[in-house]
């Protein structure tokens, strides 16, 4: 429980996270904000105009888009014990290095699930407001806010793990992070537009599918069909943290601390 405990104080006390928090939020109350406006402007396709369902599940959709910093904290939350030298203490004040990980990933998915929480539901309330300037913006499906909540919990809480898994494994604070930038913010978008079958098993297609909208924009190269259904997309996400967790507990802990 001690460790548990001083685990939780390096999340809430190091301002760099609070700053992790702010950024998703910003990034995902703009990502809703802004759409109302394209679809209004009619630079999408036909069905996305604000007087569907559709297009106003669209919009609400982007409120998960701070998943990519809930990595970026898992990341520091890990390698940042290297980075400022405080691994060595860490580990000897603990010995069993696995009981140490273990304990980061609990506290990434708890902290990963809230800070998600908020980001969905500052986005959603942001959404609303805008929502309400357009007189002809229809109202979303029943269950869009539930999916987006359920969407945004899971893959915050398991987005976190993957990042504590791939800070333990690759050590080094920046490599973890251009690492995991490059591949949200390059290769899964590209893979999202080129080959659209692979990429609705990684994480991005993934968590597009957990929220159950039904989007159909060729020109974000987007359709989601065929992507799996949320429950499917779930577990294959659940399992993508599993093993990303297992291999960072079963190689990495045991290679020497510097």
């Amino acid at each position: 429980m001690s460790l548990i405990k001083s685990e939780l104080r390096k999340v809430l006390y190091v301002r760099a996270n609070w700053g992790i928090l702010l950024a998703s939020v910003v990034i995902s109350i703009i990502s809703v904000v802004i759409t109302p406006f394209i679809f209004a402007a009619g630079n999408v396709g036909a069905g996305l105009t604000l007087d569907s369902p559709q297009a106003i599940d669209a919009v609400y959709a982007n409120a998960i888009s701070g998943y990519i910093f809930v990595i970026i904290l898992g990341i520091m939350l890990m390698a940042g014990e290297y980075r400022h030298g405080t691994a060595v203490a860490t580990f000897l004040a603990r010995p069993k290095r696995e009981i140490v990980l273990a304990a980061k990933l609990g506290i990434a998915a708890i902290v990963g699930a809230v800070f998600m929480l908020i980001s969905v539901w500052a986005s959603i309330f942001a959404g609303i407001i805008v929502l309400a300037t357009f007189d002809n913006a229809a109202a979303p499906s029943s269950s869009t806010f539930l999916n987006l909540t359920i969407a945004g919990l899971v893959s915050g809480a398991i987005l976190a793990v993957i990042g504590v898994a791939i800070g333990a494994l690759l050590k080094s604070q920046m490599l973890a992070i251009v690492f995991s930038l490059v591949y949200l913010f390059i290769i899964d978008p590209l893979l999202l537009v080129l080959w659209v079958d692979i990429a609705k098993y990684l994480p991005g297609g993934l968590i597009t599918a957990m929220t159950a909208i039904d989007i159909d924009a060729p020109e974000f190269g987007i359709n989601t069909a065929n992507f799996l259904d949320p429950i499917q997309a779930t577990l294959l996400l659940l399992g993508y943290g599993a093993v990303f967790a297992l291999t960072s507990l079963v190689t990495s802990m045991r290679r020497d601390v510097e």
